[in-house]
């Protein structure tokens, strides 16, 4: 009976052991392979809401269009240790009248290839016909993009929703 109790004694030892074994190495791996918070800082700035028809006259709207073009531009600072693929653009815009001209939809584009540093972007922004300027920004923000699958590798425009097209200017 002693004996038997030895062993077990000696299994959970062991089990002990194992598990925190593993633990420190999932947790080291961890905290080596995820970049830091602080790394992918990203700050926006210099922010304007200009007509399509100023900042890129090539994108004219359909008539009959229920949405106003507009394009958000700006400068992105990104503190990351490499170019960044893929940035969202969260932003809060109101109208003259104080009303949010797009309610529930704090994201409002997104920029490819972010460099160190900082760099100019531009983001088609749809902003609905009945909305009065001037506008205001608020609450502007951008963070890396989660990674999502796409449908198609296409890499040309014909492939790419209007709102999501370059913006030549």
């Amino acid at each position: 009976m002693h004996q038997c109790a030895n062993e077990i004694e000696f299994v959970m030892d062991f089990l002990k052991s194992s598990f925190f074994s593993l633990f420190l190495v999932l947790f080291l791996s961890f905290s080596l392979l995820v970049p830091s918070v602080e790394a992918l800082d990203l700050e926006l700035s210099q922010l304007d809401l200009v007509k399509c028809d100023t900042a890129d006259p090539a994108s004219k709207q359909p008539k009959g269009y229920r949405s106003g073009c507009y394009i958000l531009d700006g400068e992105i600072k990104s503190s990351a240790k490499s170019l960044i693929k893929d940035v969202d653009v969260f932003a809060f815009i109101y109208d003259a009248s104080g009303e949010e001209v797009l309610p529930n939809r704090p994201r409002i584009g997104s920029i490819n290839n972010v460099p160190i540093g900082t760099s100019q972007f531009s983001v088609r922004v749809p902003i609905p016909s009945f909305a009065v300027p001037p506008f205001t920004i608020k609450k502007a923000k951008a963070k890396v993009a989660i990674p999502v699958p796409t449908i198609s590798k296409d890499s040309s425009e014909e492939d790419i929703l209007p709102l999501e097209r370059s913006i030549e200017g």
